[in-house]
């Protein structure tokens, strides 16, 4: 087995969840996923003789932005609008469905999974084929950005995670495999 040339359309799978709570696969929804990893920068600090030394500045965040095409809210907590607005123990149950806005505030797990194995259904799924997977947690879901351009409405999510949690553990984990040996599945975001 090998790996593709490159990951192309329709490769690419994508799973949130809350902490403590479900993943939710969004793959049919969205249309384009952009990362900017945080910048492992540095700072030069001039020295008498006019030398540099070298001083690293903390690895900045990460933010993970999607577009989509939601179409409702829903009774299941599945919707990533809703998620913005409240936590998911407040979703209500029947129709008609509304969200208000609150202050709290999830944490989540993004996992976003390229294959070109169209068995594999989820992004947390053992993968046996070439598979490249990123998985970013304790993330806080900061913007969605609803626009309806072009008689089509489409939200922008925005997604930020820090590199590592208070204890110093990284917070990012790419995996990938040739097929050789597979991708194992994840377990629920606890």
């Amino acid at each position: 087995m090998a790996f593709p040339d490159l990951w192309g359309e329709g490769t690419a799978l994508v799973a949130i969840a809350p902490k403590g709570g479900s993943d939710v696969d969004f793959a049919a929804a969205i249309t384009s996923i952009d990362i900017d990893m945080g910048d492992k920068d540095f700072d030069a600090i001039a020295t008498l003789r006019g030398g540099r030394l070298v001083k690293p500045t903390p690895e900045d965040v990460t933010t993970i932005t999607f577009e989509g095409y939601p179409v409702n809210l829903d009774t299941t907590s599945t919707d990533v609008w809703q998620r913005f607005f409240t936590t998911s123990s407040n979703w209500t149950t029947s129709d008609p469905l509304s969200v208000s806005n609150s202050r709290n505030r999830e944490n989540y797990r993004v996992v976003i999974l390229w294959t070109e194995d169209t068995t594999v259904t989820s992004a947390t799924a053992a993968v046996s084929s070439e598979a490249l997977r990123a998985i970013f947690t304790n993330c806080q879901l900061i913007s969605v950005k609803p626009s309806f351009t072009d008689n089509e409405l489409k939200v922008t999510f925005k997604f930020k995670c820090a590199p590592y949690d208070k204890s110093g553990n990284s917070n990012i984990t790419w995996e990938s495999t040739d097929g050789s040996t597979g991708l194992s599945a994840l377990s629920s975001y606890s």
